[in-house]
Order: C-alpha cells, then sequence, then structure tokens
C-alpha cells in the first residue's frame, strides 16, 4: 500500500520581514552612535586629545589607570595629582604631593616641577603652532607665559582674533580650565605708531586684544573672570628690540601668564 505524501507546507512570504527587522536595528544602532559623537563633551574630548598626543609624542600611559605620566622618558616617579587632574577633574591630589585641588576639580600648579610638567604639555598640544611661530611658551619667575603672537591670530592694527587663532586659542582655554591659578592677560604692541578711529594708540590696542582673549576665554570655556586680569601695555614692555623686523613681530603679542601662587601674591590684580 503506498504511503500517502505529506501536504507540502505553504511558502512563507514573510521571511523578509526578519531581515527588514535586522536592517531598523542597525539603523537604530548606527543614528544612536552618531548622536553620541555629536554629544561629545567638547573639554573632555579636548583633554583625551591632548593625552594622546602626549603619548604617541613620547610619553607613555600608566596600563590599568586613569591617570597620564607627564615626566621625561627615563625619568623616574609615576604620575602626579597634576597629570591625574589634566585627564580625570574628580582625582585628589594625594597628602604631601606638591598640588594641590580647588573643589576637587582644578589643581593648583604650585612650584617649578609643576609648571614644568604642565609646560611641556602645552608643547606637545601646541607643537604646531609653535612651529609657525603663532605661539611661544616659556617660563620666567612668574610663571609659565604663553606668548601669542600677532602672526596667524590678528590682522595688523586689529583686534578680532583670526579663525586660526581662535582654534589655538581653544586649544589653550581648555587645558586651563584645569587649573586654578590665577592668570593675567596682557597686552603688548611694537612702537610702530597707530592712530585710527578705534585705537588712537598701540596702548588701546593690546588692550583690546587682550580684552578679546579675555572674552574669548570666559564666553566660550566658563573660566572664571575672578581668577584672571587683564591690562595693555602698548609698546612700553617689549621683548625684543624694535630695531628689527624679527623683534617688533615678537613684541606684538598677548601674554598668557599662570602664575606660581607666591607670586600671585605679588602680582597687581
Amino acid at each position: 500500500m503506498a504511503r500517502k505524501k505529506k501536504p507540502e507546507e505553504p511558502e512563507n512570504h514573510e521571511r523578509w520581514m526578519v531581515s527588514y527587522a535586522d536592517f531598523v536595528t542597525l539603523l537604530f544602532a548606527f543614528f544612536t552612535c552618531l548622536y553620541a559623537i555629536s554629544s561629545v563633551d567638547a573639554g573632555k574630548m579636548s583633554q583625551m586629545v591632548a593625552s594622546m598626543k602626549v603619548s604617541f609624542g613620547g610619553q607613555i600611559f600608566d596600563g590599568g589607570s586613569k591617570t597620564l605620566s607627564l615626566e621625561d622618558r627615563g625619568g623616574g616617579g609615576g604620575a602626579t595629582g597634576l597629570s591625574a587632574v589634566l585627564v580625570n577633574p574628580e582625582f585628589d591630589t594625594e597628602e604631601g604631593g606638591t598640588s594641590k585641588t580647588r573643589n576637587n576639580q582644578r589643581v593648583i600648579l604650585n612650584g617649578d616641577a609643576d609648571m614644568g610638567r604642565f609646560k611641556r604639555l602645552l608643547e606637545s598640544m601646541l607643537s604646531e603652532e609653535i612651529q609657525k611661530n603663532m605661539v611661544r611658551v616659556h617660563l620666567e619667575r612668574r610663571g609659565i607665559v604663553i606668548s601669542i603672537g600677532e602672526n596667524g591670530n590678528f590682522d595688523s592694527g586689529s583686534a578680532e582674533i583670526r579663525p586660526d587663532g581662535i582654534a589655538m586659542l581653544d586649544v589653550i582655554a581648555t587645558s586651563l580650565t584645569t587649573i586654578g591659578n590665577q592668570l593675567r592677560i596682557e597686552g603688548h604692541a611694537d612702537n610702530v605708531p597707530i592712530k585710527t578711529a578705534r585705537f588712537p594708540s598701540n596702548m588701546e590696542l593690546s588692550t583690546a586684544r587682550s580684552q578679546a582673549v579675555f572674552s574669548r576665554m570666559v564666553a566660550n570655556h566658563g573660566m572664571s573672570p575672578a581668577l584672571m586680569s587683564v591690562s595693555g601695555y602698548g609698546e612700553w614692555r617689549p621683548v625684543a628690540s624694535n630695531d628689527t623686523t624679527e623683534g617688533r613681530a615678537r613684541n606684538r603679542r598677548v601674554d598668557i601668564i599662570v602664575l606660581d601662587p607666591t607670586e600671585a601674591r605679588v602680582e597687581p590684580l
């Protein structure tokens, strides 16, 4: 007796919905990632970029740690309170360290060791701009001096910051938001006279430029005006001879001074 054939199952015409559901899920994940990228905290991203630049520039991360060693290669010692705050603002400085935190968020650079480490971090972050003579970073008795030149940052006779200068200033300001030292912003000029409707002399021009830097740092980076002062000196405090083109270019600058706490007590604000 012949076996009966099993009835053939009807063809499923809705199998496409499985693939469609997978596709929709992938689209959701994709747009979620795009939203997450668009919502990146600028401060944290800049800190991460700074850390990576230091790392690939010959410095190293401490494996398994949230901190970044800013010591010179081959130098002794691990990450300090300063280096930890740069990457993790909630870090508390260990007792006995030279750096002191303010409200567990900002570190106070205190002494040559702290100032030297922060100077090296700035130089790493601003290496391209330093090569273009847009900025200089050096140490002096008062602290760290970040000298923003006219070249690439301001048009001649203007106090408006150029786009390249704004990008560089944003990097500087982001790094300065991690510290609680007092800052001085000083405008300077060369001895070539200027007399325009807006700027009757170099004194007004230098003051306006330092004010523009101050305004950008406060308005766009939330820096505390209580920790900052602004002044203009015109041509009266040159750092080079005004007898040469190179000297005059160096004198046209805005200096951001990160004051050592000891010097901050005697510096006028």
